[in-house]
């Protein structure tokens, strides 16, 4: 039991990159969460931005992450918490979380939240936070993403990153933008909250999907990593996007060295956030929240 507690440790980073590109985060962390911020962000009911009508302010999607034999081994939050001004510039805001629910807590307890702050323009990231809870320990990060020979003035410690970088959180909402019936492949840069890869996402084949929420209607998109000009071979993501205004991420597996990881949309509520967040709270027994 000690070597699969140490391999699922350093294999935290692949879980992250599996979670969040499967479709819903992996390493994020509790949305109960109140964490303090510098933005200034609006939590009205459901609504949509002209340029981007896939992004509903108060959508909250919530996942069942299936790993080996541990059906339901974690639960998943995608959040849109708003938009508004951050650091004097127009941003989205928006929130992942995960934690590891029972049997599997047991052997591996996890709590995780990443804040993403995003240019309301094209979606690049701006700043990254991430609040964690592994086995009890906290782990805070937090960084502003900067051009090279941008200036910056915001508090927290600098990324210097290439033009167009987003966070893994980030990624997911930006792909849900794109026209994939006229797009065949498309390219950014990714910062998972370690290091920087190449993101490489291509449609596959309109399908159904069947998942916990219902039937959808889907386009497939396999994405691929680039760690400098090597793919990372042992590292596939597959995400299905719902055919409908929101491309809603349905379904997402990730095949990573520890397992497969099959991530499905259990519920859809653009206008109950604040209930559906309930849902990701742990168990009286379990640890504190992350960043509690």
């Amino acid at each position: 039991m000690t070597a699969k507690i140490r391999r699922l440790s350093i294999s935290r980073a692949a879980i992250r990159r599996g979670v969040i590109f499967a479709a819903m985060l992996a390493c994020a962390a509790l949305a109960a969460v109140c964490i303090p911020s510098s933005a200034k962000t609006h939590t009205a009911s459901a609504t949509t931005d002209p340029k981007f009508p896939v992004l509903r302010i108060g959508e909250v999607l919530t996942y069942r992450i299936d790993w080996q034999r541990y059906a339901g081994a974690a639960v998943a939050q995608l959040q849109i918490v708003g938009r508004g001004e951050f650091h004097g510039a127009d941003a989205w805001h928006f929130r992942a979380a995960l934690h590891t629910d029972e049997p599997l807590r047991a052997l591996y307890p996890l709590d995780d939240q990443i804040d993403a702050y995003v240019s309301l323009a094209n979606l690049r990231t701006v700043e990254y936070q991430e609040h964690s809870r592994e086995f009890g320990r906290p782990q805070d990060t937090q960084a502003s993403f900067v051009l090279p020979g941008e200036a910056s003035d915001a508090p927290l410690p600098h990324v210097i990153v290439p033009p167009g970088t987003r966070d893994a959180l980030s990624a997911i909402y930006f792909l849900r933008t794109i026209d994939w019936p006229h797009v065949s492949e498309v390219r950014a840069p990714v910062f998972d909250g370690e290091n920087i890869y190449q993101m490489i996402a291509t449609p596959a084949k309109t399908e159904l999907i069947r998942v916990a929420a219902g039937n959808y209607q889907t386009t497939g998109i396999r994405i691929h990593l680039l760690d400098g000009n090597k793919e990372i071979a042992d590292e596939h993501f597959a995400l299905w996007l719902a055919n409908d205004q929101a491309r809603t991420p349905v379904l997402c597996e990730a095949n990573l060295p520890i397992g497969v990881l099959r991530i499905e949309l259990t519920s859809d509520s653009a206008f109950e956030a604040g209930a559906a967040l309930n849902h990701v709270t742990p168990r009286a027994h379990s640890n504190q929240r992350a960043g509690s």
